[in-house]
C-alpha cells in the first residue's frame, strides 16, 4: 500500500529547513560581525582615524560628541557597556581625559582596554610633546602636567596619530595587517596635500601675535607661526584672578596681539572682554573633530580652524586694530 506524505511532517520538515538556512544565515552574519575589531575612541577626531584606516574592518564608537571639553567629557552609565565590548580603546593619551577616561575604563569590566592594558592605544607617540613643565604637579588643578595634549588640532599631527591607530589595528588583527596597511598609507597621502594646502593658505597668519583662553593652541599656532603671548587661564585648567588677567592684558597689549582664541565648549564672555581690553578680536576656534560646522573629520576641522583665523584676521584687518 503506498504511504501518503503527512502534510504536517512535511510542513514541519519544510520548517525545519528554513529554520536550518536562517541559522547558517546569521551564525555567518554574526560570525563576519564578530571578526570585526570593535573600537572605541574617546573623542570625534580619533574616531574618524580610525573608520579611514580600519574600513570594513573595524567597528567604531565614540563617546565624546565634539561639543564638550574633552578634559571633562560626562561619564555617562551609557558608555559602560560600549566599552566592556571593545577590543581597543583609542585616546589622545598625555592626560587629556584623565578626568573620566581611566576611571570608565576600569568599571567596564573589561581588562583589555583598561589603562596599561592591550588594548588601550594612546595616538600621541611620534609627536613633539609641547609645553612640558618642569615639575609635574596637580596640586593647582593644572590639567596638563605631561605636557600639552591638545596635540590633534595640529595639522602636522595627523600622521604619527594615524600611524599609531594602523599598528594598533595591525597588533590586534594580524590578518588584517596588510588591508591596514593600504588604507594608512593611502590616508598619509591624503595628510601630506593637506598640510601643503593648509601652509599655503595659511602663510598671512605667520608672526601674528595671539592669546588663548585655555592653553590648547600651541600645535596649531606652531604650524602655522603664529606667536602665543599666553592664555587667560594662569595654569592649564586654573581659574585666573583679577591680577593675572591684568598682567596678561598688559603684555598683550605691549605685544600687539591681534586675537585671542577660545574653543566651543569655553564661554565667550571672559575672551572677549580681554579682546576688548587690548584691542583685538575674538575669533572660536574647535578644538576636536565633529564640533559643528563642516568640521565632521579630522581633515575637516583643520580646513574649518584655518578658515575662522583668516576670517579673524581680515576683521581684524579692516577694523584698523594695529
Amino acid at each position: 500500500m503506498k504511504q501518503t506524505k503527512n502534510p504536517v511532517w512535511s510542513g514541519s520538515k519544510a520548517t525545519a529547513r528554513a529554520a536550518a538556512v536562517a541559522l547558517v544565515a546569521v551564525m555567518t552574519i554574526g560570525g563576519a560581525f564578530a571578526a570585526k575589531l570593535n573600537v572605541v575612541a574617546s573623542i570625534p577626531d580619533l574616531g574618524d582615524m580610525a573608520r579611514e584606516i580600519g574600513g570594513e574592518r573595524v567597528r567604531v564608537d565614540v563617546l565624546a560628541t565634539g561639543r564638550e571639553d574633552f578634559h571633562a567629557v560626562p561619564a555617562r552609565p551609557s558608555y559602560l557597556p560600549r566599552l566592556n565590548r571593545a577590543d581597543l580603546l583609542l585616546n589622545l593619551g598625555l592626560d587629556a581625559e584623565h578626568a573620566w577616561l581611566p576611571a570608565l575604563a576600569a568599571e567596564a569590566r573589561n581588562a583589555k582596554i583598561r589603562e596599561g592594558g592591550p588594548g588601550w592605544v594612546e595616538t600621541y607617540p611620534g609627536i613633539r610633546v609641547l609645553d612640558v613643565p618642569a615639575r609635574l604637579d596637580r596640586s593647582e588643578g593644572e590639567q596638563h602636567p605631561r605636557g600639552n595634549p591638545h596635540y590633534n588640532v595640529g595639522p602636522d599631527n595627523g600622521k604619527p596619530m594615524a600611524r599609531n591607530i594602523a599598528e594598533a589595528f595591525a597588533k590586534a588583527d594580524p590578518d588584517g595587517a596588510g588591508y591596514y596597511a593600504a588604507r594608512r598609507d593611502a590616508y598619509l597621502a591624503r595628510l601630506e596635500k593637506l598640510e601643503d594646502e593648509l601652509r599655503a593658505r595659511g602663510a598671512p597668519l605667520r608672526g601674528l601675535h595671539i592669546v588663548s583662553h585655555h592653553p590648547d593652541v600651541s600645535y596649531l599656532a606652531a604650524f602655522y607661526g603664529m606667536v602665543v603671548e599666553g592664555s587667560i587661564e594662569p595654569k592649564p585648567g586654573v581659574t585666573p584672578s583679577a591680577g593675572s588677567l591684568q598682567t596678561l592684558t598688559n603684555a598683550a597689549r605691549g605685544r600687539g596681539v591681534r586675537l585671542v582664541l577660545h574653543n566651543q565648549a569655553q564661554n565667550p564672555r571672559l575672551p572677549e572682554k580681554v579682546a576688548a581690553e587690548i584691542g583685538a578680536t575674538r575669533v572660536e576656534f574647535l578644538n576636536m573633530a565633529s564640533a559643528e560646522g563642516e568640521a565632521r573629520t579630522w581633515i575637516g576641522l583643520q580646513r574649518e580652524n584655518l578658515r575662522r583665523l583668516l576670517a579673524a584676521f581680515e576683521a581684524a584687518n579692516k577694523s584698523g586694530k594695529p
